[in-house]
């Protein structure tokens, strides 16, 4: 799901299908609506279609976007009418206070070793993964990572990246292409049947980010330590 700030103007485009086939309203039947979790229309607006829009980018004010808790979401709706039938499309997105992360999709494809065609950016849910570090170690201590100008921001950004990236693994397989061609261009992979060791790298290093930004946490997995022996001569 997309995320964006809460209290900002959200443009965003919606795509109008009908049985799955992209769909062009007949003229003046378009209306948008938006509503809040609770089904509550925030937003009613009629729209003015072309003769081969099939995507309409529509822009939510603000004053729509105002949130009171950790985060929230917004239902986009476009009612319309094709060859006289009914039809509707839906998206949303999510809404979340400031956004203090600065890993990016680009981090986390660098990472996995994929290339944008294989995992878009609107298939990384690192605002997702946010949220969940903020829920299990708790936002203030969260937040003053991030914004700390210290290591802990650094390891706060690594766990935003690590924690996204578990979240991706087990998909994967599905979306990694062995051979790709384009024209007279063309690559292989090696055959790869699982991705064990870089999940347990990933799991390494959200628990050594974890272990700098809040030791208290149990990530679920060992957390990595590393220690100095005694020297065995001067004790």
């Amino acid at each position: 799901m997309r995320t964006f700030e809460a209290g900002r103007d959200v443009t965003i485009p919606v795509n109008l299908t009908y049985n799955g086939q992209p769909a062009v309203p007949d003229s003046g039947t378009a209306v948008l609506s938006v509503s809040a979790p609770s089904g509550d229309v925030l937003l009613t607006e009629d729209l003015t279609t072309g003769p081969t829009d099939v995507v309409i980018v529509v822009t939510i004010p603000a004053v729509h976007n105002q949130i009171t808790t950790s985060f929230s979401r917004r239902v986009v709706r476009i009612t319309a009418e094709r060859g006289g039938i009914p039809f509707d499309a839906v998206t949303m997105y999510r809404l979340t206070p400031q956004i203090l992360y600065t890993v990016t999709p680009k981090d986390v494809r660098g990472f996995l070793g994929v290339n944008e065609g294989e995992l878009p950016d609107e298939d990384v849910d690192l605002a997702g993964a946010y949220l969940n570090l903020e829920f299990e170690i708790g936002r203030d201590t969260l937040t003053a990572a991030l914004t700390s100008g210290e290591e802990a921001e650094l390891r706060a950004n690594d766990a935003v990246l690590y924690s996204t990236v578990l979240d991706l693994i087990p998909s994967l397989a599905n979306r990694v292409a062995q051979e790709e061609t384009d024209g007279a261009l063309s690559f292989k992979r090696n055959a790869r049947k699982d991705f064990a060791e870089l999940k347990k790298s990933a799991e390494d290093r959200l628990s050594a980010a974890l272990a700098i930004i809040n030791p208290v946490v149990d990530p679920g997995y060992a957390i990595l330590i590393t220690t100095t022996d005694a020297d065995p001569i001067t004790g």
